[in-house]
This record gives C-alpha cells, sequence and structure tokens, in this order.
C-alpha cells in the first residue's frame, strides 16, 4: 500500500548516459576524508569542470547532529575533512543550473553520498535517520539474508522503474539495472577490493526559473560510493547484529496475507475515460495502462502528476505479487486480542516496518523512513469474486520522527467494478487533511477496454 501514498510528481526514468559526468565523493580508504570529483567515473576529470560544482553544499552526520562542511579545492577535486573518530555518512547537494541542450531546458540536480572511515570489509554504518538534504536518495541495505541490494528512495517513499548505475570493483563495464516495486535494485558482487558505486536518475516534469533562465523539466542524479572487500559481494550492515530470532509463525501470517491479496493475473492492460475533481475543478481525458502497468495519462488541468501517480500506485499494487516471497518476521509482543490483528516486526529491514495482521488480511502498516514515521490503518476491504482482498477504506497517518507532531492524515477510499476476470479501480477518493485546511480530490474512470 505504500505506493498510494506517493508524491504527486510526474517521475520519468531517465537513462544515465555513460559519458556524462556526475558528482561522486569517493572515500579515502580507512580515513574521514572525502575525495569530490565531477567525472564520468570515480577518477578525477579536469580542473576546468570542477569549478562547475564548486558551490555544492556538503554535509556530514556526526553523532545526533548534522555539521556542514566546507571543501578545499586540490585541483581535479574537492577535498573534505570529516570531524568524527567514527564512521560517517556523508552528502552533498548541487543545483547545477539550467541545461539548454535538445529542445526542452531542464535544470540539472546532483545528489552525493558517502561513507567515510570505513576500510574494504569493514561493516558499513547503520544510515542516517535524516536523509541530509538528499531528495533523491541511495541507501545501501548490506545485512539481508537474501543478499546486498540498495533502495532508491524518492523524499523517503521508494521509487520504482528507476535506471541505476553500478560501478563494481573489477568489472570493467557499468552494469545497469531498474529498481522493482520497492524502490530495490540486487547488487553483484565485486571482484576485488575496492570502491561501489551506485548511481540513480530520473526526471520531474517541473516549470521554474533558475536567474534569468526557465525550465520545465528537472533531471535529477544521486550516487552512493562505499568501500568493499573481495568475496563478500559487500560489507554487512551493523544493523545485522542483535536482531530478535524469526518466529515461523510471525513469518506465516505474513506470507498468508500476501497470498490472500487480489493480483491481476495475465492482465491485458486497459483503457478508459478519466474524469479527476479537485475541490470542485474538473479535468477529464483517458487513461491507456500496459500489461506491465506502464500508465500513459491525457488530461488536461495541473493535476496529471497526482492522478498518474495515484493511478501508477493502484495498477502496480495489482501487479505486485508478493505471495512467492518469504520475509522474516518475529511477533513484537504479546498481545494476542488487540482490534487490528497481532503485532508482527519484520526482520532485517531499514525502514523499521512493522504490521497487524487479522483475518488474512494486513490491516496496518508501519514504517519510519528519514524524519518521518507514518501508519496505515485499513479500516475495509472488499473481498472479490476469486475471494481475494482489495482494499476500500484506509487511512495513513504521518509524524514527525523527532516532535512526535501529526503532520498529515491522508483518508483514501477506492471502488472497484469487474471487467472479465479482473477487478479495475473504478473511482478513487482521497481527503487530505493538512494544518488549518483540507483537501478533497477524486478520480472516476469509465468507459473500460481491456486491451488485447
Amino acid at each position: 500500500m505504500l505506493r498510494f501514498w506517493m508524491s504527486a510528481l510526474l517521475l520519468v526514468t531517465v537513462s544515465v548516459a555513460a559519458r556524462a559526468h556526475f558528482v561522486f565523493i569517493v572515500p579515502v580508504d580507512g580515513k574521514q576524508q572525502g575525495q569530490v570529483v565531477f567525472s564520468d567515473s570515480l577518477e578525477p576529470d579536469s580542473a576546468d569542470l570542477l569549478k562547475k560544482i564548486a558551490h555544492t553544499r556538503f554535509v556530514a552526520r556526526v553523532g545526533d547532529k548534522t555539521v556542514k562542511l566546507t571543501p578545499k579545492n586540490e585541483g581535479k577535486y574537492l577535498s573534505l575533512e570529516v570531524p568524527a573518530r567514527s564512521p560517517t555518512w556523508v552528502s552533498g547537494v548541487c543545483r547545477y543550473g539550467v541545461v539548454s541542450k535538445g529542445k526542452t531546458p531542464f535544470l540539472l540536480m546532483y545528489y552525493c553520498k558517502a561513507v567515510v572511515g570505513v576500510k574494504a570489509g569493514d561493516r558499513l554504518p547503520p544510515a542516517p535517520d535524516v536523509d541530509l538534504g538528499l531528495r533523491l536518495n541511495v541507501v545501501p541495505v548490506l545485512g539481508g539474508r537474501g543478499g546486498p541490494i540498495a533502495r532508491i528512495l524518492w523524499e523517503g517513499k521508494p521509487l520504482k522503474d528507476v535506471e541505476v548505475t553500478l560501478t563494481i570493483p573489477g568489472k570493467k563495464d557499468h552494469v545497469k539495472t531498474i529498481s522493482d516495486a520497492a524502490g530495490a535494485i540486487k547488487l553483484p558482487a565485486p571482484e576485488k577490493a575496492g570502491m561501489y558505486a551506485i548511481l540513480a536518475g530520473f526526471s520531474e516534469a517541473s516549470k521554474g526559473n533558475d536567474g534569468d533562465k526557465s525550465y520545465s523539466v528537472v533531471r535529477h542524479y544521486s550516487s552512493c560510493v562505499f568501500p568493499v572487500a573481495l568475496g563478500i559481494g559487500a560489507a554487512r550492515s551493523a544493523r545485522a547484529a542483535d536482531k530478535p530470532a524469526e518466529n515461523p509463525e510471525a513469518t506465516k501470517l505474513l506470507a498468508d496475507a500476501r497470498a490472500a491479496r487480489a493480483n491481476w493475473d495475465g492482465f491485458p492492460g486497459f483503457s478508459a475515460n478519466v474524469e479527476v475533481n479537485v475541490d470542485g475543478k474538473v479535468s477529464r481525458g483517458k487513461v491507456k495502462v500496459s500489461a506491465k502497468g506502464k500508465v500513459d495519462l491525457e488530461l488536461d488541468g495541473d493535476q496529471k502528476g497526482w492522478a498518474k501517480g495515484m493511478l501508477s500506485s493502484l495498477v502496480g499494487h495489482r501487479l505486485d505479487d508478493a505471495t512467492t516471497l518469504t520475509t522474516p518476521c518475529a511477533f513484537a509482543d504479546d498481545v494476542t486480542d488487540h482490534p487490528l490483528g497481532r503485532s508482527i516486526r519484520v526482520l532485517n529491514d531499514e525502514f523499521h516496518s512493522s504490521y497487524r495482521i487479522r483475518d488474512r488480511q494486513v490491516i496496518e502498516v508501519n514504517r519510519r523512513m528519514g524524519d518521518v514515521r507514518f501508519t496505515i490503518t485499513v479500516i475495509e476491504n472488499r473481498l472479490t469474486a476469486d475471494k481475494k482482498y482489495l482494499p476500500r477504506t484506509y487511512v495513513v497517518n504521518n509524524w514527525d520522527v523527532k516532535t512526535g507532531a501529526l503532520r498529515t492524515s491522508v483518508t483514501h477510499h477506492n471502488t472497484w467494478t469487474r471487467v472479465g476476470k479482473f477487478d479495475l479501480p473504478d473511482s478513487v477518493m482521497v481527503v487530505t487533511a493538512l494544518e488549518g485546511k483540507q483537501m478533497t480530490r477524486s478520480i472516476r474512470l469509465t468507459d473500460y477496454r481491456l486491451l488485447k
């Protein structure tokens, strides 16, 4: 259900060009130092190119404080000294400016991240609870049972279908991959010790001005670099230790609930007419959904991004068949008669995920991402003709981790219609409560046609 909570942005995957230049923070092995390069690899390029990113803002997470770092220009790279005694995450944000190549001028944003103070083969420190200013964030998860992965996050939320380029020690060529529905990619093992680099990129349809130059697209690129040793795929995470033991009963509760969800098996895609209503302002258009879940939306007005994101989430959940996954879990407590069901905790999970499960249904989802903690509470599910469950009404509450203050409360109400053997989205109503105001948005689909 997480993707229903995605930010109302039009996110389009962009190709990471082989010869393009990006910002990387390259750790100095074992030292509290990093070297910032602007290059098509982890090696420095010319000093003239480095001048174009000299204004990048760098910070480090030292203890519970975010410390600003002042880089020193060393000619072909910027040197960062980190005032810490233990392994530390460092990040940078660079608003490069407007680029006029091609027909559409675009604003270029670079984000970079690395861990310093770690030698190849050491365990990486936990990812910081704050994102250090990275709207597009790459989070390595190296201690899970399924092998090392990385998650691609946009403002703390998983981002799927993002092209990611890997620089793997010992491999001559870059390896390209695509993030899955959970924003995850697998990290292949290195062939020698060295620096492992992950680079993700996508475009956002957004108009604005940078000085006297205008743009209609923002291209975001985010890198993450850390040292690895030969033969371990990637260093184990420090969070892998001190975990409770798996409880087979808790693991089965989640597996059974996943198996009871409605999914589209053999989905051919569909087309429909669309009506979007935002506090009484109505826009109309057409939508076409491919067999693989790609949503093409034609819609007038400024709500196209939100509507496309919502429809993509609806479709993605029905195509996201997690019934074959076995996720190790443990019971969070001994309470067996809670009205929302038994509480279970997911092991080896960087999002601190927990669930409440009742009658083979996930009734509550709890996660923490960056400085936000959120809970999805299901009020009502619908049982389909296939005896599977579809979400009908649920509430998403978001809290500030530091203060505990409620940021937003968002209520979703969905209806579904049977077309052939598929339950397709019929309507969506989303009521968002913010400080001092409330917003109501809805989507209505009509005239369905299954694609051949």
